[in-house]
């Protein structure tokens, strides 16, 4: 019996797109408005999209039942805590090993902000939010480099992040434009 490739079995570990939820122009604007600020009332946000209290708590239930919105949070700004060093790490690991051991031991570890199957030359890529050069020797000594599986790392720092703020500002206007571009 041929064992899995390790890229097989993180296929079989990544999360499936679901079917794509068809939304309409009030739709968009709810969500936009939603992303700019979740905690505004449904009469607030009624009031910015021209709808009743009542219809915006319909559509924002139905998007929850269908996964749209899949969460309300915050946003913590953690430089300000002191989490200000970004690390980023692309990850190659043995061919033929048990993933499970590595992937829980890669959830074990409170500084991963993320980590994604990747193509090309690396299986992972993970980010890491530290404290200081001393907290990213710890990382990699201590538990990055005792990681089952793990063959190869690299550790590239963020020097500073650019664009993020309104990532979902801009990809809500950007479908707002498909729909509009549909319409037509």
């Amino acid at each position: 019996m041929a064992k899995k490739s390790h890229t097989a079995i993180l296929a079989g570990a990544i999360e499936r797109p679901q079917e794509h939820v068809q939304l309409d122009d009030v739709d968009l604007a709810l969500l936009r408005e939603l992303s700019r600020d979740s905690r505004q009332s449904q009469r607030a946000l009624g009031r910015q999209i021209n709808m009743s209290a009542p219809a915006v708590a319909e559509r924002i239930a139905r998007f929850e039942r269908n996964g749209v919105l899949r969460k309300y949070s915050i946003d913590i700004d953690w430089d300000r805590l002191g989490y200000d060093v970004v690390v980023f790490m692309p990850i190659t690991l043995e061919s033929g090993g048990d993933i499970e051991p590595t992937l829980a031991a890669f959830r074990e570890i409170p500084e991963l902000e993320e980590l994604t199957v990747v193509a090309g030359r690396y299986d992972l890529l993970a980010r890491f939010r530290l404290s200081d050069q001393r907290h990213l020797r710890e990382l990699l000594l201590d538990r990055v480099w005792q990681i089952p599986n793990v063959a190869r790392i690299e550790t590239m720092l963020g020097l500073g992040n650019l664009i993020t703020d309104d990532y979902s500002e801009r990809m809500l206007r950007g479908a707002v434009d498909s729909v509009a571009d549909e319409d037509e």
